[in-house]
């Protein structure tokens, strides 16, 4: 008796494509619903449960579920809705009475929040009249959907890509995808109460570490293209490479190597144990808020103690990644002493890409504006040595950095020059004229003229990154 074939597996993306019709009918009849009967009413609440279901559903496999209106035709995920025109006319039409172009709902999205969403769609359009739909979700606390115009793809920006993942590969792309999902599926584990492995954080650390002394510039590139997807995951994963970069740079060895990188890509493991409002907050902590994420050293050590293959060196690094060289961090040591030096380039990785994400209650900074902030706070927050090494490494301007310089010209930094931080080396992206470089072009910054001696181009400031099709931002 032969065995039956077995169905192929469907990736998330064809999930979400198919789970998408069906929300789509599930959105446009909870709003119908409810512009007939109060919240409250069984039907209204049964359409709005539908819908949450849905939602949840699609919000599992993917970090936002993205509606956008070109022209007459709504699009989802980037893909053309199929759907009979006639059966989304009324939901289209309020978002043009709305001057809303594109709707994102993202993970994190509770009843309570999309239950006042569907009261602000169902407003007649002459209350939006000098506001805008982001401005009065803002107002009734709506923080897991956006709304607003499109900003259309910028041809640079998608060149910047391409180059990027051309210095990148394949191959460190797909390892960095697949620790993103085991750092996701191990703090789901914790939170219901399973331990984790550490095989596949091995199998991560143990390429990174076999790449990383013949070329670290691919990995500062993955951490600046990573750094606007999910935060939760991306910011661990991103702190690790940080972290193996400083010590590789130092000349530690392969043993060295993935002992730091290890301890790092653990080192907020203790954070899988707070409620994910606090986490994602846009507002400032209450006291008794900012107590329960001070706690996430102790807990982290109280996690990894009970995780089989774990090293001693990962439980000192989540204990002591927040006291900062000068101990005025958290928690407060009744005897300081010094702390490890995996502890110090951690919370060096921590600061650098915690500052340079984009969060619920922070926008990104620029880079050479993180970089000026440490080297502000060397010898207090940082350790002096090791905050001047990491700036070196780094630059001013990081691999994977657009920056605009004085000639006009835009380009985008495939490798930092430690001998001077503002003078790295660059792919070219536009010309003084503004036009798209299609050749490729390298330029070394520390280049000067033949005639007078000076440097041909200098940067004038980094670009941020734009991606296609996201909403504009709220008016002040």
């Amino acid at each position: 008796m032969t065995e039956p074939e077995h169905a192929p597996e469907i990736g998330p993306e064809a999930q979400v494509a198919a789970l998408t019709a069906v929300a789509l009918r599930a959105l446009c009849a909870a709003i119908s619903q409810r512009k007939m009967y109060p919240p409250e009413h069984p039907i209204a609440s049964r359409a709005l449960t539908s819908l949450a279901l849905y939602l949840e559903r699609i919000l599992a496999l993917t970090e936002e579920w993205r509606l956008a209106l070109v022209g007459e035709k709504l699009m989802a995920g980037g893909r053309p809705v199929d759907e009979r025109t006639e059966s989304l006319a009324p939901f289209v039409e309020s978002l043009k009475a709305r001057a809303v172009e594109t709707i994102a709902f993202k993970r994190g999205l509770d009843v309570a929040e999309l239950r006042r969403f569907l009261s602000l769609m169902i407003l007649d359009a002459k209350w939006f009249a000098g506001t805008s739909l982001q401005d009065m979700m803002g107002k009734e606390g709506i923080r897991s959907i956006e709304a607003g115009r499109l900003v259309l793809a910028d041809p640079a920006e998608a060149d910047r890509n391409r180059a990027l993942h051309d210095e990148t590969g394949p191959e460190l792309t797909e390892a960095y995808d697949n620790a993103l999902t085991f750092i996701e599926e191990a703090v789901g584990a914790l939170q219901e109460g399973r331990r984790i492995s550490m095989e596949d954080a091995e199998s991560f650390v143990h390429l990174v570490v076999s790449q990383m002394q013949q070329d670290r510039s691919p990995f500062l590139i993955l951490t600046t293209l990573k750094a606007h997807h999910a935060y939760t995951f991306t910011h661990i994963i991103n702190v690790c490479l940080l972290t193996v970069v400083q010590i590789e740079a130092m000349g530690g060895d392969a043993s060295a190597l993935r002992e730091f990188g290890l301890a790092s890509m653990m080192h907020d493991i203790g954070k899988s144990l707070l409620p994910k409002e606090i986490l994602s907050k846009p507002g400032k902590l209450t006291p008794e808020e900012f107590a329960l994420i001070q706690r996430h050293p102790q807990d982290g050590v109280h996690i990894l103690r009970e995780t089989p293959g774990v090293p001693d060196l990962a439980l000192l690094v989540a204990f002591e990644h927040h006291m900062r060289y000068n101990h005025s961090g958290y928690p407060r040591p009744r005897h300081p002493r010094p702390l490890h030096p995996c502890s110090l380039m951690t919370n060096l990785a921590d600061t650098y890409d915690a500052m340079r994400s984009k969060r619920a209650y922070q926008e990104e900074f620029p880079p050479e504006k993180v970089a000026a902030l440490i080297s502000d706070r060397a010898g207090t927050d940082y350790h002096p040595r090791l905050a001047q090494a990491f700036l070196q490494i780094m630059g001013a301007y990081p691999p994977g950095t657009r920056v605009r310089l004085d000639t006009g010209e835009e380009g985008v930094v495939v490798r930092s020059n430690p001998a001077n931080p503002y003078r790295p080396v660059l792919r070219m992206l536009r010309d003084s004229t503004g036009g798209l470089i299609k050749r490729l072009e390298i330029v070394d910054l520390m280049d000067k003229e033949r005639v007078g001696g000076r440097f041909s181009r200098n940067v004038l400031c980094s670009i941020r990154p734009q991606g296609a099709a996201k909403p504009a931002a709220p008016p002040a």
